[in-house]
């Protein structure tokens, strides 16, 4: 009567790769997202740098040239 465990079908170790599958397509698809983010907040805090910097020295220029 006891006949031990048995063994799983196959629909069920598929669906369990499915499962991994998706979980770890989902951590990819994460991922990209957050370095994509990542990489456009350097771009705009580079370009914002080089625009206060510009700024500055603009306004450094001028002050220059009017003292002369």
């Amino acid at each position: 009567m006891n006949e031990g465990p048995r063994p799983a079908p196959a629909a069920d170790a598929n669906s369990v790769v499915d499962w991994a599958r998706a979980l770890a397509l989902g951590i990819r698809d994460t991922a990209r997202d957050m370095l994509d983010a990542g990489r456009d907040e350097a771009r705009d805090a580079y370009n914002e740098y080089w625009r206060r910097y510009d700024a500055k020295t603009k306004l450094r220029s001028e002050r220059r040239r009017r003292q002369r």
